[in-house]
């Protein structure tokens, strides 16, 4: 059994979205502490780890480990059917499989219902990767450089070099770059064991930066060269983490 209630959707929506812009299809791992999702995109170029934890919602019930596989791209579009101001209950029903959901305002009630799907026989195994280069940054300027990297060219290059976090792109209509020394304002925190870069792909990261923005202030960023990004979006409740493959010879 698995049941929440939620009186203010545009958080959860939210979140939702930040999945959806990688994660066709995932599984939910739900027990009575959290919601977590751990899933890859189809091209096994993105990860995210994701956590909910059961203070989140306004009510929360749930009795044993339901998995819940979902296609979350509709999903998502039944979110956005709900309106700002409705009280929202999603549960599971097993029997049926089905999610479904009811919102309230008023006397007016609303209910949607959709299909689960079969648990997804793929494990995801939690990369293990050592970083050598950490950046704590403000989400809205981590998000302005990739906006300017998009304008020029398909990847952009993320470099800790000495004491300066870059990114830049280049291509056929020009170049576009960002650099924040340590200590700048909208560089919270600059580690570094060894200068490290990697170059990856723009739409990924653009969705991503864009998505999660709307849900996190400030974003952890952190690399090795050429191996993958780790993007840790800090959320005032729960967890969003991203990786990202490297685009190597490019």
């Amino acid at each position: 059994m698995f049941e929440v209630e939620i009186s203010r959707i545009d958080p959860l929506r939210n979140l939702i979205k930040a999945l959806s812009v990688i994660v066709e299809e995932g599984t939910f791992i739900m027990n009575e502490a959290q919601v977590k999702l751990l899933a890859m995109d189809p091209s096994h170029v993105a990860m995210v780890d994701f956590e909910l934890p059961s203070e989140f919602f306004d009510k929360y019930k749930c009795e044993g480990e339901p998995r819940l596989s979902i296609n979350i791209k509709e999903f998502l579009k039944f979110l956005d059917r709900v309106d700002r101001d409705e009280d929202v209950w999603i549960n599971l029903n097993e029997e049926k499989a089905r999610l479904i959901i009811n919102c309230r305002r008023g006397g007016h009630n609303r209910r949607f219902e959709m299909p689960i799907l079969e648990p997804l026989d793929e494990e995801v195994p939690q990369p293990k990767i050592f970083f050598k280069a950490k950046a704590r940054i403000i989400t809205n300027s981590l998000k302005m450089a990739i906006r300017d990297a998009d304008l020029v060219s398909e990847h952009v290059k993320v470099a800790v070099e000495g004491e300066t976090l870059k990114i830049s792109a280049t291509g056929d209509m020009g170049s576009a770059s960002s650099e924040w020394e340590k200590g700048s304002d909208d560089l919270i925190e600059l580690k570094s064991e060894e200068d490290s870069s990697a170059t990856f792909t723009l739409s990924y990261l653009n969705e991503i930066v864009n998505a999660a923005g709307n849900s996190s202030e400030v974003a952890t960023v952190e690399l090795s060269t050429d191996m993958p990004i780790k993007m840790d979006f800090e959320l005032p409740r729960g967890k969003l983490v991203y990786y990202l493959a490297p685009c190597i010879g490019v």
